[in-house]
């Protein structure tokens, strides 16, 4: 599939934030109740140290977490973990005004209890800035993904009204065009993804690598009509240099993900494990999330998921990151004896998910961790 990313003009420079290692994937267990916040600071501290520097307030003066709200409340990145992080990041200098929390549809935002309903005038999370990508205002027409499919007629199907009232972009787009989000381009001294784990039945695997490629562009159910045309899109938006260089963290959260009837939330179908994992790596991590989801499929009785989705081996070939099993690291990050922050009233709940134990004998015995 013929594709390009195109630009007219360069992104104004300014210092990058290291990199972790290809394959290096630190794992924290997430304690009964823990409220994520000593999980994340002791990953972060790992990545701190792996790379020697620590994180702090540069040249732009914004960071960005783009999270996943596509699968609906139940579904979707946990609200404790967005806390987490922007607490984590609060301690190495950004204001809450300055981190910045980016996902595609307002609709799903608002569902998910990020963006406050629409009789509130600011749009914001605990006093972090919410940014709907759909809202079509965070969108540069000289910066965009080139690709010979068709248009879709909507992102969502719950935004054709939201499309109607907002034509300009559309009417430029000239049926190839997937535009990118300006805020990590331009205005972010980095941004960290907080994916989700769902099977999908056009990317296979719509985790860490989807996050940060699909649902961060415009016009992007165009790629949804098969496997090939979606990984594709996946991989090399993913290369595109100006969106990648800044992506410098990934984190996925295990205490809910589903392995089969996605990519919308589906109780029967979701599976819960008291782990957190974090990595430089998106293919390493959606590498262990395809491995994670075949192994429930086969508990549970279904067809694996095959072949491999397409954008894990074509985003490795690009290098992106690690596929192969043998060179990913997880490097176990134990928490401290005492000391984990946890809530002390039960918050609101999602619909519950199905747990499953420890996966230190029969899922160790059917895929090598």
């Amino acid at each position: 599939m013929g594709a390009c990313w195109c630009s007219f003009f360069s992104v104004a420079s300014a210092a990058l934030v290291p990199r972790a290692p290809h394959g290096l994937v630190w794992e924290s267990p997430i304690a009964s109740g823990s409220l994520y916040y000593t999980e994340v600071e002791r990953l972060l501290a790992s990545y701190e140290s792996a790379v020697a520097q620590r994180l702090h307030i540069g040249e732009r003066g914004k960071v960005a977490l783009k999270i996943n709200t596509r699968g609906g409340p139940g579904l979707s990145t946990p609200l404790q973990l967005i806390r987490a992080v922007v607490e984590a990041l609060e301690l190495r200098g950004y204001p809450r005004a300055s981190i910045l929390i980016v996902d595609y549809s307002a609709h799903d935002l608002r569902e998910a209890g990020v963006m406050p309903p629409l009789s509130q005038a600011t749009a914001e999370f605990e006093g972090c800035p919410v940014i709907a990508l759909n809202s079509e205002q965070y969108y540069d027409s000289e910066w965009f993904y080139d690709s010979p499919l068709p248009p879709a007629l909507q992102q969502e199907p719950q935004l054709i009204a939201a499309e109607r009232r907002s034509q300009q972009l559309a009417a430029g787009a000239q049926g190839r065009k997937s535009y990118l989000p300006k805020p990590l381009i331009f205005e972010v001294d980095f941004w960290i993804n907080l994916a989700v784990g769902a099977d999908d039945p056009a990317l296979g695997v719509d985790g860490v690598l989807a996050n940060a490629t699909l649902w961060n562009v415009s016009n992007s159910r165009r790629f949804l009509i098969n496997q090939a045309t979606a990984s594709a899109a996946v991989a090399e938006i993913a290369a595109i240099p100006e969106l990648e260089e800044r992506l410098v963290l990934n984190f996925v959260s295990l205490e809910r993900y589903q392995f089969i009837a996605g990519p919308y939330f589906n109780s029967i179908y979701t599976r819960s494990e008291p782990r957190l994992w974090m990595s430089s790596d998106p293919v390493a991590l959606d590498r262990l999330l395809y491995d994670r989801m075949n192994a429930m499929r086969l508990l549970e009785g279904f067809p694996e998921i095959e072949p491999m989705p397409k954008q894990l081996p074509f985003a490795a070939s690009l290098g992106l990151g690690e596929l192969d099993r043998d060179r990913i690291r997880i490097v176990p990050v134990p928490l401290p004896a005492s000391g984990v922050r946890v809530q002390l009233a039960p918050e609101p709940a999602a619909p519950p998910a199905a747990e499953i134990p420890e996966p230190q004998s029969w899922l160790r015995r059917m895929t090598p961790w």
